[in-house]
Parts: structure tokens; sequence; C-alpha cells
């Protein structure tokens, strides 16, 4: 061990970049948890054991180069539903923008250089904490990114994600480097018993509360009948002008599926309607005119103002009745870098990934939609549901979540699934069932607990028809 320990070179690099890989692999939809063990031990071992702060830093740096590319290798996909355009930027995706969030993970073990002459039995604690920190700093700073928090691990089981409601899932990611960490102390042969016991006792609280919360808490249902509408619409034909009224025929058409008379609240997916959405416009009627009279649709769609001088175009979401009237419009606040936005646009030569709508404008912030007697909803546009501090508005209104989302960018890869995990662990933290509309899949109804009540399977085309569920008392 020593000798590993002491690697140099690009033996040392290729052994964080694994350790970091296994860091992945442990997350959804994959859930190799046992790799955590290796993938942490292994990272505090190397980083107490740097000749320099420059080797210090680097250890976390290839480890973080290792765990977010394996994790976040899916964003290239992206980057071929317009190959001849964005092709070229693959290289960029693949190794850049995980070379730029390993400085995080570069800071952590620097930081943890400076505290390896604290009492041993506290390191994997000062570890896991320094890594939570990383995190919160990962999903603020520099409009925030975050994907893959180690706490999303414990989504492989309704049972051990029920502490988020308690601690977060920062609390999730602390319990879990600490356990996977402190099996370092054995190598160091220096007083490993109390961390592990405390390690194990933590682990297995976390499973005693998870079952006990569930087996008191049932799944309990309003009287609002909703229905998902999941087109499976492919991302090489969503703007396809030529293509525009066969996208809306096909929602049109499932939502008026039998049963309809029966429903509430009828939901589409982002970006669902393929025109912007004018007030008192034609198509707003003749999309009112499918729907029964007590029904109102939520839809995601683009929005723009009529300033010539000042175009701005929206990424919103809209409830329409049946008379095709706008009762309420929230435009997404938190926007996704080069795909609606370009970060350093004067610098950068390059187009958003989304096409032709330009730059999007930002929306006001989270906010609470209430709308006829439908329950108070906090809507959350595609890649706002992966951030735990912007889940509501905080007034308390909130009674359920909402997620419309697009993930056909990222074809059959680990990436919708990763984003359904997170969006539920936000049901938990919060206590609010969430309804989940993906345009090509996962779309799901999870209620305050975190199970998964109903789901239409990614790349399906159908309709989920339920009742909504109810908060946690």
């Amino acid at each position: 061990m020593d000798k590993v320990l002491n690697y140099t070179g690009w033996k040392r690099r290729s052994l964080l970049l694994l350790l970091g890989v296994f860091s992945a692999l442990a997350q959804p939809p994959v859930y190799l948890l046992p790799l955590l063990i290796p993938s942490f031990s292994g990272l505090l071992l190397l980083s107490l054991n740097a000749k320099s702060n420059r080797e210090a830093f680097f250890d976390g740096w290839w480890w973080g180069l290792g765990c977010f590319t394996a994790g976040l290798y899916w964003i290239c996909i992206s980057l071929y539903v317009e190959p001849e355009k964005f092709a070229w930027l693959t290289p960029f995706a693949l190794f850049g923008l995980p070379a730029i969030l390993g400085i995080y993970t570069g800071l952590v073990t620097l930081a943890l250089k400076h505290a390896r002459q604290m009492p041993s039995a506290l390191l994997p604690a000062i570890f896991a904490g320094l890594f939570v920190a990383e995190e919160v700093a990962r999903a603020h700073l520099f409009s925030g990114f975050p994907w893959n928090l180690t706490g999303y691990v414990w989504t492989v089981s309704d049972v051990t994600l029920q502490p988020a409601y308690l601690v977060s899932v920062y609390g999730l990611s602390f319990i879990t480097i600490y356990a996977a960490s402190a099996p370092a102390l054995f190598v160091l042969g220096k007083h490993p018993l109390v961390p592990n016991a405390l390690a194990v006792l933590l682990l297995v609280s976390m499973s005693l509360y998870g079952w006990d919360r569930l087996d008191h808490n049932p799944t309990q249902y309003t009287d609002i009948k909703v229905r998902i509408v999941q087109p499976d619409i492919v991302q090489t034909i969503k703007w396809n002008p030529q293509a525009s009224l066969d996208i809306l025929k096909k929602h049109i058409a499932l939502t008026r599926s039998p049963g309809i008379e029966t429903i509430r609240l009828v939901i589409w997916p982002e970006a669902a309607i393929p025109y912007y959405v004018e007030p008192n416009s034609v198509l707003l009627r003749d999309i009112g005119a499918i729907l029964p009279e007590h029904t109102l649709l939520i839809t995601g769609g683009l929005r723009k103002n009529g300033d010539i001088r000042d175009r701005k175009a929206w990424n919103s979401l809209f409830v329409i009745n049946h008379n095709g009237i706008l009762m309420a419009t929230y435009d997404k606040h938190h926007l996704v870098p080069f795909g609606e936005f370009i970060p350093f646009r004067n610098i950068l030569p390059v187009e958003n990934i989304s096409g032709g709508h330009g730059d999007f404008a930002k929306g006001r912030g989270p906010a609470t939609v209430a709308v006829d007697d439908i329950s108070p909803f906090s809507p959350l546009i595609c890649y706002e549901a992966i951030f735990p501090d912007e889940t509501t508005d905080g007034t308390g209104r909130t009674k359920w979540l909402l997620n419309v989302t697009n993930d056909a960018w990222f074809g059959r890869s680990s990436g919708p699934y990763q984003h359904l995990q997170m969006a539920r662990t936000r049901a938990v933290e919060t206590g609010l069932p969430l309804v989940r509309a993906a345009n090509t899949g996962i779309s799901a109804v999870i209620d305050p607990y975190g199970r998964i009540v109903k789901e239409l399977p990614l790349n399906e085309t159908g309709i989920v028809d339920f009742y909504l569920p109810l908060p946690n008392s």
C-alpha cells in the first residue's frame, strides 16, 4: 500500500482517474455503491500523502476529471442533434467541463492536506465537510451546476432516500463520504474503530428511519385527476417548421385519449407547443377547444415580447383554459449555459445548442402558481429541478411541484435517469409530491416520500392518468 500511495506521474494520475470513475458508477442508474469505499478512501489516502500543495490539488483535480467525465458524458449526445454545427465541441463538452469542475475537487484535497495534522479520527468528518462545501459552492457559483451530488446515490431505494427530508441531499452527501472514507483509517492504522463504528451506525440509522417513515405514511391523494402527455418527439425534428403541425396534433390526440372527460388537469412537457405563444391568439383558442369545459392545460412553450428594439424570448410554462385564455405564465429563471444562453457571448464564438432562438431572458425566480381550485404548485422547467435551494418561492403556499422537461437531447443515456432521481429528491426534501412531464420520458408521479406512484419509461409515447397526491402533513 505504501508503494501505491507514493505513486507519481502517470500511475498516480491513472489511479485517481479510476477512483473518480468509481464515484460516478455509484450514481444512478448504475448504483454500484460499494465502489464508493475505494473511491473516497483512496482519494483521502492519496491526498494525505501528497508531497506538495501542487500534488494535493491535482490529486483532487484528476479524481474530479474521472468522476465528472464518466458522470456527464451524456452532454455530448446533444451535440449530435445538429452534428454539422456542434460535433466539433465534443472534446470541450467531454473533457472541458469536467476539467473546470475538477477545480472544486482539487481545492478539497488541497485543503485536506493542510488538515492532516488534525486527530486522525476527525479526518473522515473533515474530508466529508470539505466535499459538502464543494458541492454547495458548485450549486451556487457561476450560475451553478449541482449535478450528481454524492447524496444522490441513495435514490437507489425509497428507504435510504428518506433522511433527505431531515438533512437534504447535502446531508446525505456528508454521511456518504464520511462512511466511504472512514475505512481509510484502517490503512493509516490510527484509531479506526470508533469512526467506522459511527459510519455503520449512521447507515443503519438511515435505513431504520426510512423504513419507519414509509411504513407510517402511505400515499394519500386529492380528488384532482391529472393526465400527463408524453409525446416522444425526437429532438432532430422538434423545431423543424415542417413538422410543427404534426407535433401539435400528436399532443392533441394523446390529450383526447379516452377518459378525458374525467380529467381536471392536462400536463404537456417543456416547449411542447412548437410555436411562440401569444395571448388571445388563434393558436390558443384552437388548443383550448380540445379541452372539456372543466379542464385546464399546463404546457411548456416559448414566448417573446413585441419590442423591436429590445427583442426577448422566454422558455415558459402556461396555464390555458378551454376558451384558450392564458390563466397564468411562468418564465424559467435558471437557464442552461450554452443551451439557453452563451456565457461571455462577446468572447465565445459559438451558437446556442438549442437552436435559433438566441439567448433566452431570465424569469424573475421561483414562483407559486395558483389557478382556480387547483392546488398551488411550484413550476420547475427542465434542470431547475436539480437545485436544492430553489425548489419553491419560500412562501409556504406550494402544495406540489411540477417539473416539465425535454430530455430528448440526451437519447438513451444515463442523463434522463439522473435527472429523474434528482427531481425525485426534491419531493422528499420538501415533503411535496412532484409531477414530471418529459417529452421523451421519464414522466412520473412521485409522492412526497419519493415513491414513484406511476411512470412512463424513456422513449415511449403515451399518457399517465392519476389523482394528484397530497403533501405530507
